[in-house]
């Protein structure tokens, strides 16, 4: 572009309006970043931080106990079977468990649909069967009260229908609790607190418009064309096209003048964006959901693992634990020990020398069998795997007192005497 050319011909035939546009053009005083929106999840960055703790959730396996004396009996009963590969006929069980948490943090309350059907066993006595788990999606729901006193929750749903349910007719998920007793969200109104991810969103979003702005920036405007002669409009027009003319042609990228005039290039200086500084932006975002860098670039140590663990998959456990224990049994069948238990295995994602350490132990108390170890390290069951191992220097601690006072006894007879 021959600027001196374009600003000469505008202040001549165009006025001040157009100077005005040259002069922000060079001060770079227009908006240059475009507006985020109020929605913090369409950000892939939010979005992608939620997505990766959904992936680990998927990974539990849910199933049906009973809790007595301090054992943990498996029911093979119609929920543990629900459980095992398919909780509704759209979803598999991985696909059930992640978009249950991709709902709850999403919209800081997430609620199942238990399906159920009513059986008369032998003795007459009806119990519920159930059939399926659906997670529903809601735009938004309400609690209140029916006429007898009873919780109720209201749903509204996308095509403006509405369907009033008994609380406890649902299971409810909750992420993020303010002073609200009753829904989750993080501000006092069981709402969604989003403010301050708002701002650091903001940020991040236009560090990440800069980057492409700033190599727009570096291949556009490159110098300045002074020309030194007077000549007509019409003869300056020339002068300009012929100039592109030569720099689109030239091969070598250096354009050859036979005017008078001079090039003057613009010395460029690129802004740097901290490293730190991004890490920082994108640390508070991450802080939110209780998520890690290493965790998000899948390189991650054990103890940074465990840590991801604490945080995140932990809390959905004791969540879903409680929440649908709560309303899959009745109060006598969880004073029975009737509990609904979510397993995750931390052991896959050791390292190999935790892994060994892992190992040794297990075999040396028998809290695993040889299958089970086998497992850690991706080998396939093998015959005779299934017995357990237990090393001789431990004692059953129901007789360790017994095997104290024999080992006395024994030592003091072999003791020679004073005679």
């Amino acid at each position: 572009m021959v600027v001196s050319f374009i600003r000469n011909m505008m202040e001549r035939w165009r006025g001040n309006q157009e100077k005005k546009m040259i002069a922000e053009i060079f001060s770079d005083s227009r908006a240059v970043f475009s507006s985020f929106g109020r929605n913090i999840y369409a950000s892939d960055f939010i979005n992608n931080c939620i997505d990766r703790i959904a992936v680990e959730v998927s990974k539990i396996n849910v199933v049906s106990v009973i809790e007595t004396e301090g054992k943990l009996i498996r029911q093979n009963d119609d929920i543990s079977r629900l459980f095992a590969f398919q909780p509704n006929p759209l979803q598999t069980t991985k696909d059930f468990l992640a978009c249950c948490e991709w709902l709850r943090r999403k919209n800081m309350n997430a609620f199942v649909y238990p399906q159920y059907e009513i059986i008369k066993g032998k003795n007459g006595k009806a119990y519920k069967r159930f059939t399926a788990f659906y997670p529903l999606n809601p735009t938004h729901a309400e609690l209140g009260h029916f006429e007898d006193g009873r919780w109720a929750i209201k749903f509204f749903w996308r095509d403006g229908t509405w369907d009033i349910l008994p609380y406890e007719a649902v299971i409810h998920l909750r992420w993020r609790r303010g002073t609200s007793t009753l829904m989750g969200g993080g501000d006092d109104y069981g709402m969604a607190d989003e403010q301050s991810a708002m701002r650091s969103l903001s940020i991040l979003d236009k560090m990440l418009q800069g980057v492409p702005k700033m190599i727009e920036s570096g291949l556009s405007l490159s110098g300045l064309l002074q020309v030194k002669t007077m000549a007509e409009q019409k003869g300056l027009e020339k002068v300009r096209d012929d100039f592109e003319n030569r720099i689109i042609k030239s091969k070598a990228g250096i354009a050859v003048l036979d005017l008078a005039g001079e090039f003057h290039p613009i010395d460029k200086k690129m802004p740097d964006i901290p490293e730190n500084v991004m890490k920082f932006v994108k640390d508070i975002i991450r802080e939110r959901y209780g998520i890690s860098d290493a965790i998000m670039s899948g390189d991650y140590t054990g103890d940074q693992h465990s840590a991801f663990y604490q945080s995140c998959i932990e809390d959905f456990i004791v969540e879903f634990e409680q929440a649908f224990s709560r309303a899959l049994f009745t109060q006598r069948e969880r004073d029975i020990g009737h509990r609904i238990k979510g397993y995750y295995s931390k052991v896959a994602y050791f390292s190999t020398k935790d892994k060994l350490d892992m190992a040794k132990l297990a075999t040396a108390t028998g809290i695993a069998t040889l299958n089970q170890v086998a497992e850690m390290f991706g080998y396939p069951p093998f015959e005779g795997g299934d017995r357990r191992l237990q090393s001789l220097n431990y004692a059953d601690t129901n007789i360790i007192d017994q095997y104290q006072i024999t080992t006395a006894k024994r030592r003091r007879k072999e003791l020679p005497s004073d005679e």
